[in-house]
């Protein structure tokens, strides 16, 4: 952790609620799903299943805002790209997410539906582009909050 980052129960306290509170939607291809941290749904999850091929887990994770600071509209487009990028290089499924904020008090922050992935890799992918946490669950199990820092 860097002299300017915030201790992990610091940015905890600061955005775990909202982070719980946020709605994280996931397209599918002629639809999409919600998914909410702590709620645990068996149709939804059938869905994923059958969409992506989903056997393991999966995580939610966009590049946007990071360190929850808001970032201009072209800086975070420049960022999306990149994870795209890294995520289509490690040729593994994945498929689109929007974070939202349902009081309207933070820009929906687009990202991605990752299946599947390297936990290793995938949360230094999210420290790599700055993110407090990610969205985490395995099969059968409520998404969860892996935090990053």
């Amino acid at each position: 952790m860097s002299a300017d980052t915030p201790p992990l129960a610091s940015l905890k306290q600061a955005y775990e609620p909202a982070y719980r509170r946020a709605l994280y939607r996931v397209m599918l291809e002629d639809d999409e799903v919600t998914l909410t941290i702590g709620h645990y749904d068996a149709a939804t999850e059938q869905q994923l299943c059958k969409t992506f091929d989903l056997q393991r887990h999966w995580v939610i994770l966009t590049p946007c805002n990071p360190r929850s600071v808001q970032s201009r509209e072209e800086l975070n487009n420049f960022y999306l790209d990149e994870l795209r990028f890294a995520l289509a290089s490690r040729s593994g499924t994945w498929g689109k997410a929007t974070n939202i904020d349902p009081r309207g008090e933070w820009p929906d922050e687009p990202g991605f539906f990752v299946v599947d992935p390297d936990l290793g890799w995938i949360m230094d992918l999210g420290r790599r582009f700055g993110q407090n946490a990610l969205v985490y669950a395995a099969l059968g199990q409520p998404p969860t909050l892996i935090w990053l820092t």
